[in-house]
């Protein structure tokens, strides 16, 4: 009986360490940073965080001839993905993939004029099905 608890409690010890605490909700905002991979095990859905690749968002407190945008890529279940995310154009910030919808609602911090670091950007990100 002893052997059986020890093996019990060694088995919920592995479960709980390989759990990264790295899943997302389907219908559900959640915030990822570069480099980052969720998953949501019930789609079995993978989604990895590459890179903000532009990010010519008009800076806080100026008039630009040019709202800008950022370009967010992604890669879903391992296939590239590409939103951006501009101002006045929310369809860019959406792409479908095996009946999921893939939209960006987010990029943080917002440009203020100074350079930003790649390694600082958070991305809101909301995968519902179709």
């Amino acid at each position: 009986m002893k052997g059986f608890l020890l093996l019990l409690s060694f088995s919920l010890f592995l479960a709980k360490a390989c759990d990264t605490g790295d899943d997302f909700n389907l219908g559900e905002a959640f915030t990822m940073e570069p480099g980052q991979e969720m998953a949501n095990s019930s789609s079995d859905l993978n989604v990895k965080w590459l890179e903000a690749s532009e990010d010519s968002r008009c800076p806080k407190n100026t008039t630009c001839v040019w709202e800008g945008q950022a370009k967010i890529n992604l890669t879903v279940n391992g296939d590239p993905m590409t939103l951006t995310l501009r101002e006045g154009k929310p369809e860019e910030a959406k792409a479908t993939f095996n009946g999921y919808v893939f939209e960006a609602m987010k990029l943080d911090p917002y440009p203020d004029g100074t350079d930003i670091d790649p390694a600082t950007y958070r991305l809101e990100l909301v995968v519902t099905s179709l």
